[in-house]
């Protein structure tokens, strides 16, 4: 009868790279900043470039 052999588990270096790391409070409000009032602002550059808000009277 073969001698069972034990098997050692073998934690890989992907493993710790793919813990999740906390974001910050900081960091989320600036992501939240840039993506929702930054096309907001775009687009009111473009708008007011092209004329849009200038009266025609």
């Amino acid at each position: 009868m073969p001698s069972k052999k034990s098997k050692k588990k073998v934690i890989s270096k992907k493993l710790d790279a793919t813990v999740e790391k906390e974001t910050s409070p900081r960091t989320a409000k600036l992501v939240l900043f840039v993506f929702g009032l930054g096309p907001l602002v775009l687009m009111g550059l473009f708008l007011f470039s092209n004329g849009f808000f200038s009266s025609t009277k």
